[in-house]
């Protein structure tokens, strides 16, 4: 697995992310009881730091 394909977790591992195939990035949740994940402003914050630099690496590949 390359640096790009790692897969990161936010909100505490209830949402992992990650780049497939250099072409797009995928974010699944993952909730043992389908429930709807809440962020604090910082798990928000976190979260939209590591969509941009998944973005980032997407657009340098």
């Amino acid at each position: 697995m390359t640096e790009s394909d790692k897969i990161r977790s936010a909100a505490g591992g209830d949402i992992r992310l990650w780049i497939d195939d250099g072409q797009s990035i995928h974010m699944k949740l993952c909730n043992p009881y389908d429930d709807p994940v809440e962020l604090t402003e910082h798990q928000a914050l976190a979260l939209a730091e590591t969509l941009r630099m998944l973005a980032h690496r997407l657009q340098a590949s």
